[in-house]
Order: structure tokens, then C-alpha cells, then sequence
């Protein structure tokens, strides 16, 4: 695919995904029970139903851009070209399970409407079984920053940064701190909003530095 494409998915799924979260048009529901998580949504569904839409064309933007970097990245490298494969195919396999994800908040506005608020919450309760989708991400980025690094792209920075930040997310999983949540998950979003720009100002068919 066109790296100029590429670069422009990788730049437009951060920008939705974080701009959803700072702009507020989303509820923040992370620690709260699923039927409170239902109330605070329906209080505010346009805006989530909003939300929710904008977040699920970002993450479809974002890792389908990170599968075509990965695919991108062929060498003479034997071990470089299996990582960013299979880091490539994990991150793809995010796209569905994090559409579905972000999309239960819509799904349990309609039927809380239709069916009264014990369904929806049942419909948000179940949706967190995706967050698992999460470590798919963390070892799909690692896969590919290893990757990077091997082929030294971006003077191995890149690389780098996407070995970094999972890391940290992934200690989060586990001990839940907060300080290392930050810089992991928003970490993520940066350095693939920042190779977006790098893969958009690229020259085709002119290598990386």
C-alpha cells in the first residue's frame, strides 16, 4: 500500500481515538459497576453514542495503518520478517475484538431503550471480556518495535519507543500504576501518531534514515 496512505491512517487513528477521550465525549466509566457504567452512558448518550462511532473508525484506521507498516518491513533479515509478520497479524486481529469493544456502548443504549436498563448492562458487563484484545496490542507492538530495531528504521528510535511503551502498559496490567498506565497506553498512541508523520513525509520507494 501506498506509504503516503499508510502514514495518514497512522496519523488519523490516534488523533480519533485520543481526541475522543480528551475532548470528553465520552463518559469516563473505568471504575465504575457495569449498571452505574449504564446510567452515566445513557445521561449522556449522544455524546457516547459519538464517541463510541469516532473511536471505532480510529481503531480500525489505526491498526489496519500498523498491519500495513508491518508488512512494509521486508529484509534480508530472517528473524526481523517473522516478528513484524506475526506482530502484524496480532495487531490486525485487535481491529474486530476493539470494534466490538467500543461499539457496546452503542449496542447497550439500544437495547437499555428497548428492553429497559438490565439488558444494556448485561450488554456492557460482557463487553469487558474484550479488554483482553489489549494484550494482543502490547505483544503485537513489541513484535514490530523489535522489528524495527533489528532493521534500525528511524535510527532504531521508533523501534524503541514501541518495545518501551507496552512494556510499561503490560506492568500496569499486572500491578495496576497508574503512572506507568500514562506513559504506556498514551505512549502507544504517540509514537504511532509520530511514524505516521514519518511514513507520510517518506519519499516512495526512498528508504528510511
Amino acid at each position: 500500500m501506498n506509504s503516503k496512505v499508510v502514514g495518514i491512517m497512522l496519523i488519523l487513528g490516534p488523533i480519533l481515538i485520543m481526541g475522543v477521550w480528551i475532548g470528553g465525549l465520552v463518559p469516563d466509566t473505568a471504575s465504575i459497576s457495569p449498571s452505574e457504567a449504564m446510567t452515566t452512558v445513557l445521561a449522556e448518550k449522544n455524546l457516547a453514542e459519538i464517541g463510541s462511532l469516532i473511536q471505532i473508525f480510529g481503531v480500525i484506521a489505526m491498526f489496519a495503518g500498523l498491519y500495513f507498516l508491518a508488512r512494509s518491513l521486508k529484509s534480508d533479515n530472517a528473524v526481523s520478517n517473522q516478528l513484524a509478520e506475526m506482530g502484524g497479524l496480532l495487531l490486525l486481529l485487535v481491529v474486530p475484538i476493539w470494534v466490538v469493544f467500543m461499539g457496546s456502548w452503542t449496542a447497550a443504549i439500544g437495547a437499555a431503550e428497548k428492553f429497559g436498563n438490565d439488558v444494556g448492562t448485561t450488554i456492557l458487563a460482557s463487553s469487558t471480556m474484550f479488554e483482553a484484545g489489549g494484550m494482543l496490542l502490547i505483544v503485537g507492538l513489541v513484535m514490530l518495535g523489535i522489528s524495527l530495531t533489528i532493521l534500525k528504521k528511524y535510527k532504531g528510535v521508533i523501534g524503541a519507543l514501541f518495545i518501551i511503551a507496552p512494556v510499561c502498559a503490560f506492568i500496569d496490567v499486572i500491578f495496576d500504576i497508574e503512572a506507568l498506565a500514562i506513559i504506556g497506553w498514551m505512549g502507544m498512541f504517540i509514537t504511532t501518531l509520530i511514524i505516521g508523520i514519518l511514513t507520510t513525509l517518506q519519499k516512495e520507494n526512498q528508504p528510511e534514515a
